[in-house]
């Protein structure tokens, strides 16, 4: 549908009229001045009427067009302002008071707003004003921060553009600012969630990594020393485990708040992840010793933790390096405090250790062990032994125990020192699942030969049970070989139910449905609760070789005999059988035999033998009974 115009809408014409009308006020000025009349003073008076007229006119269409402006700044949230660079003269318009809650233009020139702009943002400000008016940038644009009314600051993004002469100088600058409070505030808490611990509040490794680059940096330049202590709660995992995990982050929070607020001043705080924690002591006085603060740092730790309906006890291992002592970059002096933490953990935890390069040929040589671990697995270097278990009352065999062997080349690499290498990085899985297939495929080629073949026990780690498809990896190599399950036994610790979301107990219980036979190992080491022997379905308690070895000794000294005779007498009230491991003297198996205990396992009778040696002195060839 067409509009109708006005006359007087278009630009062009407005000139046009302006000029006609000037003209005839021109020429009635001038007859009046040469004839004096009535049409003269007629045409003069008419002509200065349509003047007033025409000026009221534009006035309204400025009017309606500034208007018009404002509803636009409002409808985008922008307000304008309008500077001369020369004058320093300032005009906002109603949008940027409103932005910022005045209700007066109190702006009459630069300083005014200068002394609103938040002091730490002038600088930056002025800088990018006076770059646009040099013409070192095509346009202004500034985020920064302005007082409001409320006495508050709110961010705003401002924008504007210099209008030059011929020379290029510019003599007025227009813009508009926005207010970008809310979308600054937002990435303002993203920033912070990126470089700070949700749990605690605490500045985050990423953080760290920044501060410690900082102080090394400063410490080159004024030649001082920094320290880096990595500290590690002891037995955390036991908090999750039995109190659950919300009970475990009260614990992190509470050890948080505590050191944060008894650190000194050259002590800033950091959670490193999980229930790990970094301090860096930025600078480390001269006289100053590292320990002093360690000291500190353990002994609140260890100070009890109250929690509601629970008190929670904990300690700490600290491991300490120094630079420039241990190390010139951030990297490596932080892995030379983890080295150390590790080192503090490995003598029981509640320790403190300072880097040490006997540490790190320790990592160096962990760490080529788990490089030839995964080759041995790769080029089949393993190899199961066998020791016999027997009855002790005659001596006859009643089982064996399957004994993992590694031969690395010419050497043989002892159990202790790669199965715990094994369980952290891993691997101990797929050993795990070798030792299950070779176990069974053993037990077969033995059953075909020989008429005399006892149940075969492997060790499953607590960590095999982390899937949940152990158990049916084992009843699946016992289905696919064609054996009966009653020709297998399993051997597990304690540890295996001290996660209380996995399914241990439940894959457990399968197997011992299924026929095969369930022995707790390392009895007498660790828990031994009866909480556990009621959940656990097994048959055999094995006694722990350290405890054998102290059974007998000297007149008046005091050795483990009470304790071995409690062990018996409780498992044979649950009807379990008892093996006791690591039996090496007569003396041994006399003091066993009275105690009544019902098999005896150790170098009195063998040590471990390769499959042939065994089966040549242990079984029964089915054509030579």
């Amino acid at each position: 549908m067409a509009v109708a115009r006005s006359p007087w809408s278009s630009s062009l014409q407005r000139p046009l009229l302006a000029a006609g009308l000037l003209l005839a006020a021109a020429t009635g000025l001038l007859l009046n001045l040469v004839q004096p009349g009535l049409f003269s003073s007629a045409l003069l008076v008419s002509a200065g009427l349509a003047l007033l007229w025409l000026g009221y006119v534009e006035y309204q269409h400025f009017r309606s067009i500034s208007q018009a402006y404002d509803l636009a700044m409002q409808a985008a949230h922008d307000g304008f302002w309008n500077w001369n660079p020369v004058t320093k003269k300032l005009q906002v318009g109603s949008r940027l008071l409103q932005i910022l809650g005045y209700r007066q233009d109190f702006l009459p020139d630069t300083h005014a707003w200068l002394r609103l702009v938040h002091p730490d943002d002038v600088a930056f400000y002025n800088r990018a004003v006076a770059r646009h008016i040099k013409g070192e940038t095509d346009h202004f644009y500034c985020e920064y921060r302005v007082l409001a009314s409320d006495g508050q600051y709110r961010w705003i993004a401002s924008r504007g553009l210099a209008v030059r002469d011929g020379r290029g100088t510019a003599y007025q600058m227009v813009g508009s600012v926005t207010d970008i409070t809310e979308r600054r505030q937002h990435q303002e808490e993203l920033e912070f969630l990126a470089q700070h611990d949700v749990l605690t509040g605490l500045p985050n490794r990423l953080l760290f990594a920044e501060h410690l680059q900082a102080a090394i940096t400063e410490g080159r330049e004024q030649t001082h020393r920094l320290a880096v202590l990595f500290i590690d709660l002891d037995r955390f995992k036991n908090i999750n485990d039995t109190l659950g995990h919300r009970a475990g982050d009260q614990m992190l929070q509470t050890v948080s708040m505590t050191l944060r607020a008894s650190l000194p001043a050259n002590c800033r705080l950091y959670r490193q992840g999980g229930d790990e924690f970094i301090v860096l002591i930025n600078p480390l006085p001269a006289g100053t010793d590292a320990m002093d603060i360690a000291l500190k740092i353990k002994e609140q730790i260890t100070e009890p933790i109250a929690g509601g309906e629970n008190d929670f006890f904990t300690s700490a291992s600290i491991g300490v390096s120094l630079f420039p002592d241990d190390a010139g970059d951030g990297e490596t002096l932080l892995r030379h405090a983890d080295t150390a933490m590790y080192a503090a953990k490995a003598v029981g935890g509640n320790a403190i250790r300072f880097h040490t390069a006997q540490m790190d040929q320790r990592v160096s040589l962990r760490m080529s062990l788990e490089t030839r671990l995964r080759k041995a697995l790769q080029e089949n270097q393993f190899e199961l032994y066998f020791q016999p278990q027997v009855a002790a009352e005659d001596g006859r065999l009643v089982g064996a125990e399957a004994l993992l062997r590694w031969h690395d080349g010419d050497s043989m690499i002892p159990p202790d020192q790669f199965i715990p290498v094994a369980e952290e990085c891993g691997l101990i899985v797929p050993i795990g699942e070798w030792v299950i297939a070779r176990a069974v495929g053993q037990i077969a080629e033995w059953r075909n030969r020989h008429a005399l073949v006892p149940p075969i026990a492997i060790n499953l780690s607590p960590r095999q049970f982390w899937r949940p498809s152990v158990s049916h990896c084992i009843l699946d190599a016992l289905n696919f070989a064609g054996l009966p399950t009653s020709v297998l036994e399993v051997e597990i610790t304690e540890s295996v139910v001290l996660d209380p979301e996995g399914d241990s107990i439940e894959q457990l219980g399968r197997l011992r449905e299924a026929g095969i036979g369930i022995a707790l190992d390392d009895f007498g080491t660790g828990y031994s609760s009866l909480s556990y022997l009621q959940r656990l379905p097994v048959g055999v308690l094995k006694i722990d070789r350290s405890f054998i070895k102290s059974l007998v000794v000297d007149e008046g000294a005091a050795g483990s005999e009470p304790l071995v005779r409690a062990i018996i007498a409780m498992a044979h009230s649950l009807s379990l059988k008892v093996v006791a491991e690591g039996v090496e003297t007569p003396e041994q198996l006399q003091a066993l035999r009275y105690l009544g205990c019902d098999i005896i396992q150790g170098y009195l009778f063998s040590r471990p033998l390769a499959p042939g040696e065994f089966a040549e002195k242990y079984l029964v060839d089915r054509k030579n009974p």
